[in-house]
């Protein structure tokens, strides 16, 4: 797979996991095991681009959580329809959550800078060796010491 084919994969689903594993599975965008800054700042970067669909380089509360919801329903038609409208509940409320969480200004919107910070945010916690890569090496950060 090609790194385009694999950027456009990876962002397309993911934002960047509280858990190591994952964190790694998903923003592992050239498929060698770990996750570089720059490797991360590319998908980011991707993420956001795709998000805002009117490329005014901020994300409204429709674009963010119209695009969590169009990926929620992708993943839901995967369960079993009793388990769907109590998922699809909960996630929401998550989502607009999290819209306000990242909207720190409180604008109305997620700039790129608000955006980022808190992706860096979770690079940091999960490079607890400070080396600037995301590895299998790094303790996770709840059993950091």
């Amino acid at each position: 797979m090609s790194l385009l084919a694999a950027l456009a994969t990876a962002t397309a689903a993911h934002a960047a996991s509280h858990d190591l594993t994952t964190f790694i599975q998903e923003q592992d965008l050239d498929g060698d095991g770990k996750v570089s800054k720059d490797e991360f700042q590319r998908g980011r970067d991707a993420e956001f681009a795709r998000m805002d669909r009117n490329g005014d380089g901020v994300l409204s509360h429709d674009e963010y959580v119209g695009d969590y919801r169009q990926r929620l329903e992708r993943e839901l038609a995967q369960r079993p329809a009793g388990e769907r409208d109590e998922e699809r509940t909960r996630q929401m409320r998550q989502a607009e959550v999290r819209f306000g969480v990242l909207d720190s200004d409180k604008s109305g919107g997620i700039t790129r800078a608000e955006f980022a910070a808190t992706g860096w945010g979770m690079f940091l916690r999960h490079d607890t060796d400070h080396d600037g890569f995301v590895t299998t090496k790094d303790v996770p950060a709840k059993d950091a010491k």
